[in-house]
C-alpha cells in the first residue's frame, strides 16, 4: 500500500512534499496527453507486427532446414541460414509497421521530457540532481539509428536519451564490477573477449531514473536498470554507487544466498570467504580474491550492520577499485510517477515515486552506516 503525504513528509527532506506536488509537478503532468485505451489498443496492434513475423520466420526455416540434405555444406547453410532470416523477418515487419512506430516514439518522447521535468521538480528541494537516461541510449538503440534506412523519428528519439545522459563514470563503474550481468552468467573465453562481452552486454541495457548527490557528506550514485526475464515478471535493479573506505586492490562479492552472484567480467580467481558468524552465512555468502582485504572491510561491526540490509530480498554488492556498488533486484518498478507508453498518471503515482525514492535514500543511508563510510564525506563521482 502507497503511503498517504503524511508520511511521505515525516522522511528526512521531504517536508512540504504534498505541496509542491501540487504547485509544481502536478502542473508539468497536466500537459500530458493521456489515452490508456488507445494505447492499449497499440500495443496489440504491435504485438502483431512482432508475433506475426516470429511464426512466419519458423515456419521459412524448418522448411529449409527439412529440406536441404544433412551434414557438410549443407548443414553450414543451414546455420548461416538462421540469424539471416530472423533478422530479415524481424526487420520486414518493423518496416510494415514504421508508421505506427514512429507515431508512438513521438508520443513516448514528449511523455519522457515531462517526466524528467516532473522528478527534477520533485527531487530539486531534496539537493539532488536527476538524469532521466544514465549512459545515453543503449548502443542497440544507437546502432539502429545511424542505420540509413533508420527512420528520422527514431533517430530524433535516440538524440534525445543521449541528450538526457550523464553519470557515465558511474554506468562505467557498475559495468566493470559485472553488476549489469545477470546472475550467474558464465561466459566462456580469454579475458578480453569476457570483457568485450560485458560491455556489449551493458550497452545494451536499459538504464533509467539517475539521481546523484550526497547525504550526511556521503557522496553517492544510483539508478535503475531493468533484467527482461523470460517467462516471468522483469527484475529492477536499483544501483547504489559509494566511495570505497580505502583503495581496493583485489575483487569482493557479496550476494544474499536467494540470488545468484554477480558477473565477473575479470574472470578473477575468488574463493569464499567465512567470516564465522553464523547469523551473516545464513542470509549471505561472500567470496574474494583476497582474502585479507575482504576481511578489512566486512570488520564485525559492518558483519553486523549488513545482516540487518538483507530483509529477505535479492541483495547483491561488489567492492571492487575505488568503488563498493550495491543491487537491490525487484519485481516492483521504481518511480514510475507517469506511465511513457499510456500518458497516465496520478496522486498515486506521484506520491509511489516520492515513497519509492524516500526507500532509496534511507538505503543510501543505511549502507553508508553499515560500511562506516559517513565519515568520510567526498566529492560526487560524477
Amino acid at each position: 500500500m502507497i503511503p498517504g503525504w503524511d508520511e511521505i513528509e515525516r522522511e528526512p527532506g521531504f517536508a512540504g512534499a504534498r505541496l509542491r506536488a501540487e504547485l509544481e509537478i502536478r502542473p508539468i503532468l497536466d500537459r500530458l496527453a493521456s489515452n490508456p485505451a488507445d494505447a492499449q489498443r497499440q500495443q496489440k496492434i504491435t504485438g502483431r507486427y512482432i508475433s506475426v513475423p516470429f511464426v512466419l520466420f519458423a515456419i521459412t526455416f524448418f522448411v529449409l532446414e527439412t529440406s536441404l540434405p544433412r551434414g557438410g555444406a549443407w548443414g553450414l547453410l543451414a546455420f548461416l541460414l538462421f540469424p539471416v532470416l530472423f533478422i530479415v523477418f524481424m526487420l520486414g515487419g518493423i518496416f510494415l509497421m514504421r508508421d505506427r512506430l514512429a507515431r508512438m516514439l513521438i508520443d513516448s518522447d514528449a511523455r519522457f521530457r515531462q517526466k524528467a521535468e516532473a522528478m527534477r521538480a520533485m527531487v530539486g528541494p531534496i539537493g539532488l540532481t536527476y538524469v532521466p537516461a544514465p549512459g545515453g541510449a543503449p548502443k542497440g538503440l544507437d546502432w539502429l539509428a545511424r542505420q540509413s534506412w533508420a527512420p528520422q523519428v527514431l533517430r530524433e528519439a535516440t538524440a534525445t536519451l543521449d541528450a538526457a545522459g550523464g553519470m557515465d563514470d558511474a554506468v562505467r563503474i557498475v559495468r566493470d564490477s559485472g553488476l549489469l550481468m545477470e546472475a550467474d552468467v558464465y561466459v566462456v573465453g580469454t579475458p578480453e573477449q569476457k570483457a568485450r562481452y560485458n560491455e556489449q552486454a551493458a550497452g545494451l541495457r536499459r538504464i533509467e531514473d539517475g539521481f546523484h548527490g550526497t547525504r550526511a557528506g556521503l557522496a553517492f550514485e544510483m539508478f535503475e536498470w531493468i533484467e527482461n526475464v523470460s517467462e516471468a515478471p522483469n527484475l529492477y535493479h536499483l544501483i547504489i554507487v559509494l566511495e570505497a573506505p580505502f583503495a581496493l586492490h583485489g575483487v569482493t562479492q557479496l550476494r544474499a544466498r536467494k540470488t545468484g552472484w554477480p558477473g565477473d567480467p575479470q574472470g578473477t580467481p575468488m574463493q569464499d570467504v567465512d567470516l564465522g558468524p553464523r547469523a551473516f552465512d545464513t542470509l549471505y555468502r561472500l567470496r574474494a580474491s583476497d582474502q585479507v582485504e575482504a576481511r578489512a572491510i566486512f570488520n564485525p561491526a559492518v558483519i553486523e550492520r549488513t545482516i540487518a540490509l538483507a530483509h529477505g530480498g535479492k541483495f547483491r554488492a561488489v567492492a571492487r577499485g575505488q568503488h563498493l556498488v550495491f543491487d537491490f533486484a525487484s519485481e516492483q518498478d521504481r518511480f514510475p510517477i507517469v506511465d511513457l507508453l499510456t500518458g497516465a498518471w496520478s496522486d498515486e503515482t506521484i506520491r509511489q515515486a516520492h515513497r519509492d525514492l524516500a526507500e532509496a535514500l534511507a538505503l543510501v543511508d543505511a549502507l553508508g552506516h553499515a560500511f562506516m563510510l559517513v565519515r568520510k564525506p567526498g566529492p560526487a563521482t560524477a
